[in-house]
Order: structure tokens, then C-alpha cells, then sequence
């Protein structure tokens, strides 16, 4: 059977260009390495990376050398946008080549490879060589935002307007003092009266007293502000004054920098407007993506996934990390002394217990969930954890079947079991960081469900076929014919179910396969 199936001719993509299909192995957090050879499962000589490979068809490769997706792995929001991008810049290339090719992305690689495809469905061109995609245990996080015209908002885009004109007045005359220096012209250095300035007249009050402090000459008078000891009457150019003293210096470095701090407080102001609307953009773009590579997908994650979990419950975190005021009781015999604290406390506690602990709180406990969840960036608050691309299409994507998930669980438990001596190890170390560093290098990675996927034999069968599903109808008989009858009906009732919600545009190059009838 083995040796009909090396031998046999089977069809193979429509537009291919004679190379062998891709299979590109995105990782997720904390999984980076610089290196394409080694023991994670992404990396060639991987047992995951060679169960794999026995598993997939023939025309079909796991991506090695310079083809090896590389990206840093970092828990942010910012370093999975950035790998999204480069991973899109990748598929471009391929899409440019004609050559077929698949992803899997395990943990956050699925979210980078949902970016991707997110970033690519505002292109009138889909990718038209991407045959399937496959997340496992990935955790897909739902942003959200302010409305573009809340309050906060619109009142950060009209400061923004604001700041504007004096940045540009500033450049302005900083341009026309060093043209008029360049041309060997005089030039009073005289700035309009602060009722004439409007809003710029507030801004540069504090500048003015500044420049005074430092040892500036400024002048108020009817006609205006006059700035700086220049005089053309004492023969020195203005060229001369601004390049050849003190005074002449530090006037060119204040005005440089006062527009540059105008141009960027006009930034930090406009930016949570622009933010909301690109988080609110991307909510439509999520199912205009999945509509048109939805029926490629494939999700394996078990209802057990600790990164899912886990970060699902950061949703809810309540923990208090700023104490309410209160006098401390008399334990100790110092004690005794605080008892001349006690009008503070009877006067501030009242006022800090109820108005400024509250927010103080919700601040710090805010930065520590963002930490965890990775979410660095701006305006965006996740609402949402969900093992699917869009939270409300969940119900596509059911977890693994419950005997498998079991498997997995039950080998997780196993390894788990190793942990404890492992921490009685970490605990004995002089240093806390040194046990943790330890600790962490220590573990096989078998002891989680979430990172031992891959250890299972039915995991890889369901990756490769999900890639062999793209190939046609004789290669999915084959595929299905060696897979359990158990997996095959769930894999089979997944694909059939998008299939029925997605359209497909070229119904020939995904058919809905034949089951055996030992499964149908």
C-alpha cells in the first residue's frame, strides 16, 4: 500500500509552477530562535518537523534554509503586527512565483498568520496560491475601542488641529531667521504681541520665562517681544550672532525644539482617534477575511489549552494592588509613636480611600493585565479571548474530539508530575531569578497541553490533512482512508461546515471529499 502510494501520480494544483509546494512553520511566543536547525518543533530535525514530513503528500515540503519564517516570538501586540507584515511581505514573493503553499502557526504564529491575511483582504487581489492554513492552540484576541467620535476623542483631534499653526509659525520663523542670516540681511528679532498670538501666545509665556532664566535678553513692548541682545549697529552679522554666540545658539535650539514639541504633543493628541478607527476598521476586515480564506482554515486547540484559559481569564482579573488608607493598630512599641499620624490619616484617608484610590488602583491593575496579555497597543482594551478568527463564528470551529483532548490531557498530567521536584530545585536556590531561569530550562514543554501538541500523532495527521484537502478529490480519499474514522468525521464535518458558510469561488480546486465507507 505504502509503495502504491510513493508511486502514485497524483494531480496537482491548478497554476502550479512545477516546484513543490510549501508548508511554512510559523511559532509563537517566547519559541524564537535565530537558528533553522534544533529541537523546537518548528525547527528542521525536530521530531515534530519529521513526523510531519512522513505525513504529507507528495509535491508538498516543509520550508527549510532561507525559507524558514523567522520572527522575534515576543508577547506584544506590537511584534505580532510587525511579524504579520513580514510574513505577508514572504507570501507576496510566492504568490509572485506561482508557487503553492501552506501555513501552520502554533499559539500566537496563528494570530501572526491571521494578521497577514487580515492585512491582505483589504487587497483587491486574495492570495490566490495559499491552498491551507492551520492554527494550533492559538489564542485569537478581540479588541476594542472608544467610538472615533467619543468625547476624549474628538477633543484630541481638535487639540491636535490646534498645536498645528504654532508649530508651523515656529518653523517659519526659524527658517526666515537663518535665510536672512544666510543672505547677510538684518532682521529684528521681534515676536508679535501675545494678543495677537491667540493660542501661541500661551504656549511660548512659559518659553519666554525660560529664555530669561537662562540669560536671554527679552524685551515686551508695544510693537512686540523682542528676543536677544543682536544689534546691527555694533557691526556683527546676524550669521555671526546666531552661529558665534551663546545667545544666537540657544535661540535657533529653543525654536527648533518648541516646534518639534508642538508637532508632537499635535501627534499624541490625534493618535487615540486614529487608533480607534483602525480597531474598528479591522473588526470589519475580520470577516471579509474569513470569507475568503475561511474555507482553507483548519483550528486545533483543545478545551484544555492553558494559553487560552489563561488568558481568557485575564478578562476578569479583579486582584487590588493599591491598599485602601487606614491606621495601622498598635502592635509593636513603635506603634505607639504613629499615634501623632492620626489627624493625617482622619483628614487625607477619606478623601484618598474614596477618590483617589479607585483610579490609582484600576491604573496599575490595567498595566499588569495589558502586560500578560501582550497588549501594547494604544487605545485598544481586549474584550474577548476565543480559539476562532471571529468571536461570534466560535461555533465553526469546534475543539478537538473529546477523546483526543483527553489524550492530550492525560500526557500533560503525566509530565506534570516532574514540576514538583523541579520547584523543590528552584526554591533551594540562593537566587530567585537564577532558580527561575533554571526552572524554565528544566521543562520539556510535555508538561503543558498547550505547548505538547505536537507530541501526538493524531495532531499531525489532522495538519497534514488539512494541506492534502487543497489537492484534490483522489488525495483526500487517500488521506482519509489512513486517518481514525473517529478524527476523520470530525475533520471531515469541519471542512463541510465551511464549505456551507464560505463561499468558495473556484469549487474545483476545494471539492468536498469522498468518506470511506468504514467512516461514512
Amino acid at each position: 500500500m505504502n509503495e502504491q502510494i510513493a508511486n502514485a501520480n497524483f494531480p496537482r494544483l491548478a497554476g502550479d509552477s512545477g516546484q513543490s509546494a510549501l508548508v511554512i512553520l510559523v511559532h509563537g511566543t517566547y519559541a524564537g530562535d535565530s537558528e533553522n536547525v534544533g529541537q523546537k518543533w518548528w525547527q528542521a530535525g525536530s521530531t515534530a518537523v519529521s513526523q510531519l514530513r512522513s505525513r504529507l503528500p507528495r509535491g508538498v515540503k516543509i520550508a527549510e534554509g532561507s525559507e524558514v519564517f523567522h520572527w522575534s516570538g515576543e508577547n506584544s501586540e506590537r511584534a505580532r503586527s510587525k511579524a504579520g507584515s513580514q510574513l505577508l511581505e514572504r507570501l507576496r514573493k510566492l504568490e509572485t512565483e506561482q508557487r503553492d503553499y501552506h501555513l501552520v502557526g502554533h499559539s500566537h504564529g496563528g494570530s501572526v498568520i491571521w494578521k497577514a491575511l487580515k492585512a491582505k483582504s483589504l487587497s483587491q487581489q486574495p492570495l490566490e496560491f495559499l491552498k491551507s492554513w492551520t492554527t494550533v492552540g492559538t489564542p485569537y484576541l478581540e479588541h476594542r475601542s472608544r467610538s472615533v467620535f467619543n468625547l476624549w476623542n474628538i477633543a484630541g483631534v481638535v487639540m491636535g488641529i490646534l498645536l498645528i499653526p504654532p508649530a508651523a509659525r515656529a518653523m517659519l520663523q526659524l527658517g526666515r531667521m537663518l535665510t536672512n542670516a544666510f543672505q547677510g540681511n538684518d532682521m529684528v528679532l521681534t515676536l508679535p504681541p501675545a494678543s495677537e498670538t491667540g493660542l501661541m501666545g500661551i504656549i511660548r509665556a512659559p518659553i519666554l520665562s525660560s529664555l530669561k532664566w537662562v540669560g536671554v535678553q527679552v524685551e515686551h513692548s508695544v510693537e512686540g517681544v523682542h528676543i536677544g541682545s543682536y544689534d546691527p549697529d555694533t557691526g556683527i552679522s546676524l550669521l555671526e550672532y546666531f552661529f558665534g554666540s551663546f545667545e544666537g545658539i540657544l535661540l535657533m535650539a529653543v525654536t527648533l525644539v518648541l516646534s518639534y514639541v508642538l508637532i508632537h504633543l499635535s501627534m499624541i493628541s490625534i493618535r487615540p482617534a486614529i487608533e480607534s478607527y483602525r480597531i474598528h476598521a479591522e473588526e470589519r476586515l475580520q470577516r471579509s477575511a474569513l470569507e475568503i480564506y475561511g474555507h482553507r482554515y483548519l483550528a486545533i486547540w483543545s478545551p484544555d489549552d492553558e494559553a487560552i484559559n489563561g488568558l481568557r481569564a485575564t478578562l476578569g482579573f479583579q486582584v487590588s494592588f493599591v491598599s485602601k488608607m487606614f491606621p495601622q493598630d498598635r502592635v509593636f512599641f513603635s506603634d505607639t509613636l504613629g499615634l501623632l499620624s492620626r489627624p493625617y490619616y482622619w483628614l487625607l484617608s477619606p478623601i484618598f480611600n474614596r477618590w483617589l484610590q479607585p483610579p490609582i488602583d484600576r491604573l496599575v491593575r490595567n498595566a499588569v493585565t495589558r502586560a500578560a496579555q501582550g497588549n501594547d497597543r494604544p487605545s485598544s482594551m481586549i474584550v474577548a479571548v476565543t480559539p476562532s478568527p471571529v468571536a461570534e463564528l466560535t461555533h465553526l470551529f469546534p475543539p478537538l474530539p473529546a477523546p483526543l483532548s483527553k489524550r492530550i490531557l492525560g500526557t500533560a498530567d503525566h509530565h506534570a508530575k516532574d514540576i514538583a521536584p523541579l520547584l523543590r530545585t528552584l526554591l533551594g536556590q540562593a537566587s530567585l531569578a537564577q532558580g527561575i531561569e533554571g526552572f524554565c530550562k528544566e521543562l520539556s514543554g510535555k508538561e503543558l497541553v498547550h505547548t505538547s501538541y505536537f507530541d501526538h500523532s493524531a495532531v499531525m495527521e489532522l495538519i497534514s490533512a488539512n494541506i492534502t484537502w487543497s489537492m484534490g478529490d483522489e488525495m483526500v480519499k487517500w488521506k482519509t482512508w489512513r486517518m481514525d474514522p473517529e478524527l476523520t468525521r470530525w475533520f471531515v464535518g469541519v471542512k463541510r461546515n465551511l464549505l456551507s458558510d464560505f463561499a468558495v469561488e473556484n469549487a474545483s480546486q476545494v471539492q468536498s471529499p469522498h468518506v470511506p465507507a468504514k467512516v461514512a
